[in-house]
């Protein structure tokens, strides 16, 4: 019988092969492969590469190990995107194993199923058990899943939920951009779009951060999304209804919005 497996990501100038955190996870069980995180990200879109293997529905523990300063924003967006990318019905056990001091990073409602473990005495031996049990995640404010690919880039595809209808609507980011979007059938970027009184290039602030967004009076029903394509590490995305002169200042009263770190 094959083993499960398990893809572990060293952060910050921790060991890499032969850590003490593969072994453990060989020990509990888990066939591992190990990768430095560093020399993920230090290929163009390089963390994006790893969406086919976490497809793998025999990939079933995610594992980090590093020390809390090197969990970053910018690490905490990509894992996100990376988890509303995956096809499978819930993603593998995701667990953060945190060596040496500091604080511990607050992780976003997208990543409450994530574990967290300081030091590495017992991690392994409970992600196996782990494995084992049904996962619940917290359920989102609108359909979104992400197209992540290292040729086409990060696309975010958002959407009413099932039964709801929008009567046009705004879709954005926050500390990231909006460069290009269109709506389609869900599941697969549109090769076409007819867009209706379109709204690209929307700049703004929210509080003290600022956001880029795009707009359309389309009609969608559960079937369809908008399909935004996005530059940097978005901190949150928000969908709310279609802005004009007469309705500029009902953004706040009606936005729905997922924190992505």
């Amino acid at each position: 019988m094959a083993l499960p497996k398990a893809m572990l990501c060293i952060l910050g100038n921790q060991p890499g092969v032969g850590a003490p955190e593969e072994v453990l996870l060989r020990a509990a069980g888990f066939a591992t492969a190990t990768i430095r995180w560093e020399e993920v990200a230090a290929q163009q879109r390089g963390w994006m590469q790893l969406m086919p293997i976490l497809n793998d529905a025999s990939l079933q523990a995610w594992v980090f190990a590093g020390r809390p300063a090197d969990i970053t924003e910018e690490l905490l967006s990509q894992v996100s995107m990376l988890t509303l990318g995956m096809s499978r019905p819930t993603p593998p056990v995701t667990a953060f194993v945190l060596l040496g001091s500091g604080e511990e990073p607050a992780f976003p409602d997208l990543l409450d199923h994530v574990r967290v473990f300081h030091g590495n005495a017992s991690f392994a031996p409970r992600l196996a058990a782990a494995r084992l049990k049904p996962m619940c995640m917290l359920p989102r404010p609108f359909h979104i899943r992400a197209h992540v690919d290292p040729f086409i880039g990060q696309w975010l595809e958002i959407g009413p939920l099932e039964n709801e209808t929008w009567d046009g609507f705004m879709a954005g980011v926050v500390d990231a951009e909006v460069t290009a979007f269109g709506i389609g059938l869900r599941g697969n970027l549109p090769q076409k779009s007819v867009l209706h009184h379109p709204q690209s290039g929307i700049k703004g602030e929210w509080g003290d951060l600022r956001f880029s967004a795009c707009a359309a009076k389309n009609s969608m029903t559960s079937d369809m999304a908008c399909y935004m394509r996005v530059e940097g590490c978005p901190r949150i995305v928000f969908i709310t209804g279609y802005q004009d002169e007469n309705r500029a200042q009902e953004m706040e009263k009606g936005i729905r919005h997922l924190d992505l770190f």
